[in-house]
């Protein structure tokens, strides 16, 4: 009876979801984004494709971080923008704006975050045109969570558009009523027209680029064929091999992502990898690395021995490699060894996995974890796995395994290289290929403990100063352009 109840319940919340789902974006819309998350991103995404890894020329140039004429005690007002936030959603770029917010709290600046939401109307209780926001506090943080009635066409990821009313209008209302020094961009793109009335009032804002969304509509540089992308072209690539329903001119969007990046006081990237990418496909512009800092509850505790207890956590779906991880798990053969993976995904991919690794008892779904709890999860492996098939960006688990002490096997894309030295504290394979994971995982099961290297990572109180810097640099230049 109970588990009826809990079936029938999930199904009304399915029903509910779907149904908001609908009134957010529209049914030609839903079914576009529905259309591309089961059908062409389990394509683009599948596991016996060997994809070849493109590579990129070196940065030209690198930047330094400017030092303020004038840093006083006062402390600014800082507003950070991101696509997503917590408690509705939590990732790599979430989690890098939560940490840094709290660390400017505590040098004494004033926070606030503004992301996009997709509760139920009736969950916001103010409103201006067709746009409305709620205010709350995530942990200790204030937030203020916006929605469309009806989301524009491309909202998330697709669209980049400078002047689109209702943002603006909102933006105006923010400004009248919030005093702001600095604005901090994390993902830019549906935030283009809040940044175009931050121009017309002399604002500044900081730049951080924590993937290819500027670059790329479906944010990871892999084409709808599956193969890897070496860049957009200028939009032109995008517009032949990656036509989307949400994107109806790609050579404008990138026409826009260039001048909100030439009009930003900053950019920064949180690794070279981005850098190259970044300088690569946007001439002429300059970009500064700093790279996330890494939580000091993350250190070593445990000395391991050997190599038994492997471990995944993120997120469960097709770009992550989790299929091709259960695939080369399933084939070493030694019974005292385990596979645990954390994290959640769309119940349909979920259960894929499970179905895959039903057989083998070695192979253990834990479910998500939280933050508090995955430092504990951590020091209990011995081995991380980070088997994605798209330019990882930076990656905390992988950092943050590593600043536990634990070796890891990381796939040869992306930044994820950068963090790793090779035989001696991790293992790198071909991204997308069973054989070379497999490969890399019987290594990792003999790898001797003594030739462990640990690893160093910035703080987060260290990115938090680097950042610091640069908002009084920001300020500095408002100061000359409203004397000039």
């Amino acid at each position: 009876m109970l588990a009826k109840k809990s079936l029938k319940g999930q199904r009304m919340r399915l029903v509910c979801k779907i149904l908001n789902s609908w009134q957010h974006f529209g049914i030609v819309a839903l079914f576009a984004k529905a259309w591309e998350k089961f059908a062409i991103d389990k394509y683009r995404f599948r596991t016996n494709l060997q994809r070849v890894v493109p590579t990129f020329p070196d940065r030209k140039h690198k930047t330094a971080i400017e030092k303020p004429l004038v840093q006083e005690d006062k402390g600014l007002s800082i507003c950070y923008l991101i696509h997503y936030f917590f408690p509705d959603k939590q990732g790599g770029t979430e989690r890098f704006v939560l940490n840094l917010a709290k660390e400017q709290q505590k040098i004494g600046n004033q926070v606030r975050v503004i992301t996009l939401g997709k509760r139920t109307l009736k969950q916001y209780s103010n409103k201006i045109q067709s746009l409305y926001w709620e205010d709350f506090v995530f942990d200790g943080v204030p937030v203020t969570q916006i929605r469309y009635k009806r989301a524009p066409r491309g909202l998330y990821y697709d669209t980049i558009c400078d002047d689109e009313p209702n943002m603006m209008a909102f933006a105006e209302s923010f400004f009248y009523e919030n005093k702001v020094d600095v604005i901090h961009v994390a993902y830019p793109q549906p935030f283009s027209s809040f940044l175009t009335v931050c121009k017309q009032k002399n604002i500044p804002y900081i730049v951080t680029l924590t993937d290819f969304n500027i670059l790329c509509h479906y944010a990871t540089m892999v084409a709808k064929n599956g193969e890897f992308c070496d860049g957009s072209q200028c939009g032109t690539k995008c517009e032949r091999y990656c036509h989307t329903y949400g994107l109806l001119d790609s050579k404008r969007r990138y026409m826009l992502a260039k001048e909100l990046l030439s009009n930003a006081g900053y950019l920064t990237v949180p690794s070279e990898f981005v850098a190259k990418i970044i300088e690569h496909e946007f001439q002429n512009i300059s970009v500064e690395v700093i790279p996330h800092g890494i939580s000091e509850s993350f250190v070593v505790k445990n000395q391991r021995t050997n190599t038994k207890k492997f471990m995944y956590a993120g997120t469960l779906s097709d770009l992550k490699g989790v299929e091709l991880l259960i695939k080369a798990f399933l084939r070493l053969s030694d019974k005292d060894i385990s596979l645990h993976i954390y994290g959640e995904g769309e119940p349909t991919y979920v259960n894929t996995l499970k179905r895959l690794a039903k057989s083998d008892k070695r192979i253990l779904f834990h479910g998500s974890i939280s933050a508090n709890e995955i430092s504990r999860a951590y020091q209990e492996a011995d081995c991380v796995i980070v088997p994605s098939i798209w330019f990882e960006t930076y990656n905390f688990v992988l950092r943050e395994a590593l600043a536990c002490g634990n070796l890891v096997v990381v796939s040869n894309i992306g930044a994820m290289p950068e963090a790793v030295s090779a035989s001696q504290n991790g293992f790198v394979f071909n991204a997308g290929d069973e054989a070379s994971l497999h490969d890399a995982l019987q290594r990792a099961k003999r790898f001797k403990w003594q030739q462990y290297q640990p690893s160093q990572f910035p703080k987060i109180a260290d990115e938090a100063t680097k950042y610091n810097s640069i908002y009084y640099y920001l300020m500095d230049g408002r100061i000359q352009h409203a004397q000039d």
